[in-house]
């Protein structure tokens, strides 16, 4: 009888209480739900100033990769191609994140953080710092990864998006693989922007596409020395076709030429 007359005396101090724990347990609960929303945006911010810090000044203390050197590959890979490609963006970056995941070993799960490193590589393309960028990809590097793979990889994609930025990937080369570029400069593999592991299909088909562009028929607004760059090009490239065909012959002949 005491608790009940002292319940009633004070229902509306208990009322109170327990309509301000309702209260409490409600905002614990959404601060909670709230938390629970805004983790992962808050995660994918500094996770994405952080890739954009090491674009820009190759911070050493940049851990935050799927693999060694993915990140420096994927900026470097997005300066090749450079502004040329900018109504094509999305499709280069699809290109330049089908490669990364090919050279070094990752598998498909990986690809949105590609996407999301190129993506800010090509926002902040203007300001990569590509020189430091190379030096850190070679460091970076492990012992899977063959320096000569990446260079091919990178003129394949310069080749097939805006060949007349090779010229950059040269300046890489001389960072990343330089004993390579010396012995391998005017291969035609160099040349035509191809692995030596291509297909004749592909050769084919690159030799096409780059004897369009360079042929001297079609540079008729040019100038003299323009037109005769071009024509050196040209001849180049034929040359550099009929060498790579003539060693994929060999291949199949199992490494012995006829001589006639």
């Amino acid at each position: 009888m005491k608790l009940y007359s002292h319940i009633r005396n004070h229902y509306l101090i208990i009322i109170g209480f327990f309509i301000g724990l309702s209260g409490g347990l409600f905002t614990g609960i959404l601060g909670l739900l709230l938390g629970m929303l805004l983790e992962p945006l808050v995660q994918q911010f500094f996770l994405e100033r952080s890739i954009t810090s090491y674009l820009v000044q190759a911070d050493p203390r940049f851990t935050a990769e799927v693999q060694p050197g993915i990140t420096a590959f994927c900026g470097l890979a997005v300066y090749c191609i450079g502004p040329d490609q900018m109504q094509e963006a999305e499709f280069t970056q699809k290109a330049i994140v089908q490669k990364a995941l090919d050279l070094f070993h990752c598998s498909s799960s990986d690809g949105p953080r590609l996407e999301t490193i190129c993506r800010l590589a090509w926002d902040n393309r203007d300001l990569l710092n590509t020189d430091l960028l190379a030096e850190s990809l070679k460091a970076r590097m492990n012992n899977e990864i063959d320096p000569e793979k990446i260079i091919l990889a990178l003129q394949e994609l310069a080749t097939n998006y805006a060949p007349n930025q090779l010229h950059r990937v040269t300046s890489i080369a001389q960072v990343i693989a330089p004993d390579t570029m010396k012995s391998k400069k005017d291969g035609p593999w160099n040349i035509l922007g191809l692995s030596p592991e291509a297909s004749v299909q592909e050769i084919k088909k690159t030799f096409r596409r780059l004897a369009l562009e360079f042929h001297p028929d079609r540079l008729s607004s040019l100038s003299s020395e323009q037109k005769q760059a071009a024509e050196e090009c040209f001849i180049a490239i034929r040359y550099a076709y009929r060498q790579a065909l003539s060693e994929k012959t060999e291949q199949k002949s199992g490494g012995f030429k006829k001589y006639s």
